[in-house]
């Protein structure tokens, strides 16, 4: 495989988006300090568990959206730089890498969960 990568271009195309996607944070948590106000302003139990469990549906998502933001921003900048060292093979693996973060995410949060439940359980049979 040959490559063509214009190192400049990258670099400004990279800063431009984590300048925007740092624009993020501050959206994501006047989501969060919204629906946790809309919560507990609710009056109907039903009505507030229905708002609880699609904002926490999409506070999920909220965290997938940056992290593979994250992830991508960050194996662009690696590939780029293995391909300035002439590393080109090293450049497709950070590429791979960083495919997909939330997945790697969830599965890093599930593997704690399974953890720190056989730790419970460990301390009920002593």
């Amino acid at each position: 495989m040959k490559w063509k990568i214009q190192v400049d271009q990258v670099r400004t195309v990279l800063l431009a988006t984590a300048d925007k996607a740092g624009g993020l944070e501050p959206v994501a948590k006047e989501y969060a300090d919204y629906a946790e106000r809309a919560v507990r302003q609710s009056q109907a139990t039903l009505v507030g568990q229905a708002v609880a469990d699609f904002l926490t549906h999409y506070q999920d998502a909220w965290r997938d959206f940056s992290d593979q933001v994250n992830a991508s921003l960050a194996g662009a900048r690696d590939a780029t730089m293995a391909y300035v060292h002439g590393q080109e093979e090293m450049a497709l693996n950070a590429q791979r890498a960083a495919g997909d973060a939330p997945a790697k995410r969830r599965a890093a949060e599930a593997k704690a969960i399974a953890d720190n439940d056989a730790r419970q359980r460990r301390k009920y049979v002593e």
